[in-house]
């Protein structure tokens, strides 16, 4: 959480010091009267509401949190006499806004690499990575491959921000690292990709030797998504095919087009 932000427990002393607020000030009205000894107030604060809109930034996402109720209904019967006489305080509401915290700045990961060994493109007649990357504000890597059921599962989102982010200077490259042997064939690749509904540029790393120099160490991941700006630097690196992740790497590619 970025330094600064409200915690839950600030919010929650905050409403109730409204609370307490709303609850003096029905008290004393009902217990002001004029002394006659005849009468009694009966005082009822239906609904003492405070309502906390509080702002959140975890990294490179932002989370509204909002304490959307915090209700008393408090009756106060004073007896005097032998009449009743009933006053209701309608409504005390305070609504508290948070300080809203600037958003940590997106990390700088570091310089990317090249595709280098290639067997081809597909989708694309640009034939390098530094010739995609040079036409566009910010190129999304991804490394995948047809067969893998958790490379399937970001392919609808990864649709998504293309289809909301080409225009303005945004382009996938898919680096299909196969995994089976099925996979690595050229025509299983291209009939696979239409009916996944992969458009964007496809670099063709058969041998998977891209796949093993982007990810350093004995494991490599399918799927792998980079997020790669103007200057040639990593600035997203996740693994899986999580919603989050994948929640993330849209709003990254947002806010970095918004800081072009």
């Amino acid at each position: 959480m970025v330094r600064g932000a409200m915690r839950p427990s600030a919010v929650r002393y905050l409403a109730l010091g409204v609370l307490a607020a709303g609850l003096a000030a029905i008290v004393w009205t009902a217990t002001r009267g004029d002394g006659t000894g005849d009468e009694v107030s009966d005082a009822s604060a239906s609904a003492v509401t405070a309502t906390v809109a509080a702002t959140t930034v975890r990294g490179d996402e932002t989370a509204d949190a909002s304490a959307s109720a915090v209700t008393a209904t408090v009756a106060a019967t004073t007896v005097r006499g032998e009449e009743t006489a009933d006053a209701s305080a309608s409504a005390v509401t305070a609504t508290v806004a948070a300080t809203t915290v600037p958003a940590e700045p997106i990390e700088v990961m570091g310089q990317a690499d090249t595709l280098t060994n290639l067997d081809g493109w597909l989708n694309t007649d640009a034939t390098s990575l530094e010739e995609i990357r040079a036409a566009n504000k910010l190129t999304v890597v991804q490394f995948w491959t047809f067969g893998c059921r958790n490379c399937k599962n970001t392919l609808e989102a990864l649709g998504r921000l293309y289809a909301d982010f080409r225009r303005e200077g945004v382009e996938i490259v898919g680096v299909h690292s196969p995994e089976f042997s099925y996979e690595a064939d050229v025509d299983n690749i291209i009939e696979a990709s239409a009916d996944l509904g992969v458009i964007w540029p496809i670099a063709l790393d058969t041998d998977k030797r891209n796949f093993h120099r982007w990810q350093e160490g004995n494991i490599g991941y399918w799927p792998r998504v980079y997020v790669i700006d103007g200057d040639n630097q990593i600035r997203f690196d996740r693994t899986g095919d999580g919603r989050a992740t994948y929640a993330q790497l849209y709003q990254t590619v947002e806010r970095l087009l918004a800081e072009a």
